[in-house]
């Protein structure tokens, strides 16, 4: 990236990538590789997260002006963030139209070629569903940290294995998992069966009341600590009028706040791995809000790691 010419990095010019991260498929000596997956075929009800890539890739441009060579200056932390940190825009998962379970080998694919390199994975959704292929390239022994308003541990049926109403059952089945913490769940739309078959699994479930009752510090402390942590995030684990842009909305979510702490201080519970953010849809947004903030919150926690 040349942070001398900052005539071209205006969110109004040129081709957007994350924050303006040079767009490379060349993993050698790269540190993070930003990946868009544009698949929303495991959505139940209303699509359009496969413009999720693009929207937030779109939103965080008006970030991406302030970055230089020293990173970006944190007001709140006081210091500069993401240093010497080199990130490429990877571009995005090659998604066919109506082939999950092709879809689900492009995307393990492509992300076991990144782990194997050794750098790390930031995965922009698409729905719930691309979560599965993305951990399964993983061989290390993982706990995982869930952020979302569902439990996402629907069994399904074989027509319905792949779906965003179930990525954390699948994922629970891969033989390296240990731990899985999900944090802020709420609302209506999980049944009796999928909670207790989260919690005879051994799932960790705080719910969203909690979060606001007994504090983030008192969340953190129910993350056990792990060698490695894989996290996942729905962007509806917020609250809608923060992140109103996503399929399945529900009322009383996290702020930006609470859920930036916990992501923040994750790294004091064990090395994180990887990530991604899934859920976002430009489609019911207003002002890129939503955006905006899932790009926020990604440079957020990637200051926290590197």
């Amino acid at each position: 990236m040349n942070f001398n010419d900052i005539e071209s990095r205006f969110p109004y010019i040129g081709v957007s990538t994350f924050y303006g991260y040079p767009n490379s498929k060349d993993l050698n000596e790269t540190d993070v590789a930003i990946v868009g997956v544009p698949f929303d075929h495991g959505t139940t009800n209303r699509p359009g997260a496969r413009f999720g890539p693009r929207s937030i890739r779109t939103a965080s441009q008006n970030y991406g002006i302030y970055l230089n060579e020293f990173g970006a200056f944190d007001s709140e932390l006081k210091r500069n963030i993401l240093g010497g940190v080199n990130i490429v825009d990877y571009g995005d998962v090659p998604i066919l139209p109506t082939h999950t379970k092709t879809n689900m080998k492009m995307i393990n694919s492509t992300f076991k070629k990144i782990v194997d390199a050794g750098v790390f994975p930031v995965a922009f959704g698409g729905d719930h569903t691309v979560t599965y292929p993305i951990v399964k390239a993983f061989k290390k022994p993982l706990d995982i940290v869930h952020f979302d308003t569902h439990l996402d541990f629907v069994d399904g049926t074989e027509n319905l294995k792949f779906s965003h109403s179930n990525p954390l059952k699948r994922v629970s089945e891969i033989e390296n998992i240990n731990n899985i913490t999900q944090i802020g769940i709420r609302g209506f739309t999980d049944k009796i069966e999928n909670y207790d078959e989260s919690k005879n699994y051994g799932s960790k479930i705080i719910t969203a009341s909690e979060v606001m009752d007994r504090g983030t510090a008192w969340v953190l402390d129910q993350i056990p600590e792990s060698d490695n942590i894989y996290v996942t995030l729905d962007i509806d684990v917020l609250d809608p009028s923060i992140a109103p842009g996503t399929g399945t909305p529900e009322p009383g979510g996290l702020t930006y706040n609470q859920l930036k702490d916990i992501l923040t201080n994750l790294t004091n519970k064990g090395e994180i791995l990887g990530f991604d953010l899934v859920e976002v849809n430009p489609l019911f947004d207003l002002s890129e809000i939503t955006s905006l903030t899932a790009a926020r919150l990604c440079f957020d926690f990637l200051g926290s790691i590197f």
